[in-house]
């Protein structure tokens, strides 16, 4: 069962109707709630999502948007953070999601971790790529200067998303709710891919999964980081759920079969439980979304 992410309407549309019959118009029968939503939209939506003729598999941390926020974010609070009451508000607000997951019989919760304090370095990872330098011993050099500025200062963000996620597998096993860790884009943030080795392991047993961000993978294999396949082979057999979307060069979140991700390779490491997730941005006309759906489908992704 392939479900569409609210995040494709969710920022244009408020009315709660509208924006749950925008989804179901699409012919599926699923759906991701993510944090672009209000609770006013929320409100509007549930008694449609309760009827079940559209199936909640996973929201996205955090929903609805915080009642202290004027708009929502899955970074509006950093579990990672080694402030403690930023942490106190992440775990609040998190819970809160996984029990909202609970109520709508959801199978799992996306989170973000945070980072690590450090910059993003996209504007001159972009710039490298964009002159065609990947492969170039200079850009090697810098990769390496990112990876021991990061190196140098992690712990205490990596320790402190630890932490938050020892509290939330507790929420999360009361309330039957799994949590998906989700591979990032940028190189500063939490986890990289060694990290998320040792976060599989340290809660094996507990409620906490890998989730595979598509795209995040595939432009960290444009980019010369880490070969897409990789966080597969490595992580596959942790696998909750995944985010489909199309990527070329570091541009993600298009329509599936729009770009150059291999999807035929993903297939092989999807099992029937695997909570499967169309991912894209609001730009995406219904059209593409639409083919998107197909090509997955004719590739036996449903």
């Amino acid at each position: 069962m392939i479900g569409i992410s609210t995040v494709w309407q969710s920022g244009k549309i408020k009315s709660g109707e509208k924006l749950y019959g925008r989804i179901y118009g699409l012919g599926v029968s699923a759906v991701e709630l993510e944090y672009r939503i209000t609770g006013e939209t929320y409100k509007q939506m549930k008694p449609l999502l309760k009827k079940g003729e559209l199936k909640v598999l996973s929201i996205h941390n955090f929903f609805p948007v915080p009642d202290i926020l004027t708009a929502g974010s899955g970074d509006a609070f950093l579990l990672s953070s080694p402030d403690e009451e930023e942490r106190k508000r992440a775990l609040k607000y998190t819970a809160i999601t996984i029990e909202h997951a609970n109520d709508l019989e959801a199978q799992a919760v996306v989170l973000h971790l945070g980072n690590t304090g450090i910059e993003s370095y996209k504007k001159e990872l972009f710039k490298f790529y964009d002159e065609g330098k990947i492969k170039s011993e200079e850009y090697a050099k810098f990769l390496e200067k990112i990876k021991t500025e990061r190196d140098k200062v992690k712990q205490k963000y990596f320790d402190s998303a630890l932490f938050c996620l020892d509290k939330l597998t507790k929420v999360a096993e009361r309330e039957n709710v799994m949590l998906g860790i989700e591979n990032r884009y940028y190189l500063h943030q939490i986890p990289d891919f060694e990290e998320m080795g040792i976060i599989l392991k340290k809660f094996e047993g507990a409620n906490i999964r890998y989730w595979h961000d598509a795209g995040h993978a595939e432009a960290w294999q444009n980019l010369g980081i880490k070969k897409h396949e990789e966080w597969l082979k490595e992580y596959g057999a942790h696998l909750l759920g995944i985010h489909l979307h199309d990527c070329e060069g570091y541009n993600d979140h298009d329509s599936p079969g729009k770009g150059k991700i291999d999807f035929k390779m993903i297939k092989n490491y999807l099992k029937p439980e695997t909570v499967k997730i169309i991912e894209v941005e609001p730009h995406v006309t219904e059209e593409n979304l639409r083919e998107g759906i197909i090509f997955l489908k004719d590739l036996g992704i449903k």
